[in-house]
């Protein structure tokens, strides 16, 4: 509920009562008073913003209850006024689809726009940030082309057999993953013109998994 999820964050934040935490947002102590005690069960997107981008609390989970309170890119994924719509980054790099885009860091993606997308393009909930990237190279065609805009979940951690971003060798990719019966991982290109590589998966010396493909947009 609304009104437990404020109290949590408040406990989270250190602010031992309401009339500091309106103050911290410059609201009037009765609007959070109406709302902590359930009087008023709907928070304004206006809001859910004001507290992400003062305390980084993920203004999605404050309006829904889903995904997680603290996100370390909330502060950078603004919301939009209408709760069915969310802003995505779309990031400076391509993933590449053949070879190229040789990296030295991926602790950080340049962002050079941000995109509004319907909420109903995510059938799963993500673990972390989502980024928009664009598809470099002609290894995934017919299933992508050069310039295919990607929605994916940044999120090193392996979800299943999919699509998704990683880094192989230093080099940002897009690719299939399929874990094979005998435990090998096969990094799968579409195109049957393309090479590709059946490694162990614990191995990180040769690849990283940047995050899930969650949606193909374009």
């Amino acid at each position: 509920m609304l009104k437990n999820r404020l109290k949590e964050v408040r406990k989270y934040l250190k602010i031992g009562s309401q009339k500091d935490f309106a103050t911290s947002l410059n609201w009037a102590i009765g609007r959070v008073q109406d709302l902590e005690s359930g009087k008023v069960k709907e928070l304004k997107a206006s809001e859910a913003e004001e507290i992400q981008e003062k305390f980084l609390i993920d203004g999605w989970w404050l309006l829904t209850g889903k995904g997680q309170m603290v996100s370390s890119e909330t502060s950078n994924i603004p919301m939009s006024n209408d709760t069915s719509l969310m802003n995505i980054q779309r990031v400076s790099l391509k993933a590449s689809a053949g070879a190229g885009n040789h990296l030295e860091s991926i602790d950080k993606f340049e962002v050079v726009e941000t995109m509004t997308i319907s909420r109903s393009l995510l059938k799963t909930q993500p673990n972390g940030a989502l980024r928009l990237i664009s598809v470099d190279g002609h290894s995934m065609v017919p299933m992508l082309y050069p310039d295919s805009l990607v929605l994916f979940d940044e999120h090193p951690e392996w979800r299943g057999d999919g699509l998704y971003i990683l880094n192989w060798r230093n080099e940002l990719m897009v690719k299939i993953l399929q874990i094979d019966p005998r435990g090998q991982l096969h990094i799968k290109s579409a195109n049957k013109d393309y090479e590709s590589w059946v490694v162990d998966p614990d191995d990180q010396s040769v690849f990283s998994i940047v995050g899930k493909v969650l949606r193909i947009i374009i």
